[in-house]
């Protein structure tokens, strides 16, 4: 019986632990990934406008909307939860390059719950830009890579 109280109080310091590393996290985050590829521009900006959704070839990202854009350089997304509230933005610019382009994702996003607060400090920030670049990547059919830039 004494076996089961320690397992028990172990699962409740680990979970407790993490909410104390939660709490400590910073709120509010801030990533920033670019993706450098050989296409033009104005091929990548088009597909990157056509990301209101998500789109298809990047299904697991959370709902975005376009709330402003200057072409052919900045889309301004904002992200929202399955309930519609929002939980953050990309901005996104994009640069022509001698050879090719690059595009450029700032997410600034809140993270209210304190488990994921923690599992974020621990590497998961910037994972979901990431993600869809190398998508975007894919879509075009094109080699890239995917870098965090020195001001992250």
């Amino acid at each position: 019986m004494n076996w089961i109280l320690l397992v028990m109080a172990a699962i409740v310091a680990v979970v407790l632990a993490m909410l104390v590393g939660g709490a400590m996290s910073p709120r509010e985050r801030v990533a920033t990934r670019a993706l450098t590829t050989p296409c033009p521009a104005a091929d990548l900006f088009a597909l990157l406008r056509a990301a209101d959704g998500p789109p298809r070839w990047c299904a697991d990202l959370p709902a975005m909307r376009v709330v402003h854009e200057s072409p052919p350089t900045t889309v301004h997304f904002e992200l929202v939860t399955d309930d519609g509230a929002p939980m953050g933005t990309w901005t996104v610019h994009v640069t022509e390059m001698a050879q090719g382009s690059k595009a450029t994702i700032v997410e600034a996003v809140a993270v209210p719950n304190l488990l994921v607060r923690f599992v974020r400090s621990i590497g998961g920030n910037g994972a979901r830009p990431e993600r869809f670049l190398l998508a975007v990547a894919r879509e075009l059919g094109v080699p890239a890579t995917v870098d965090t830039p020195a001001s992250s």
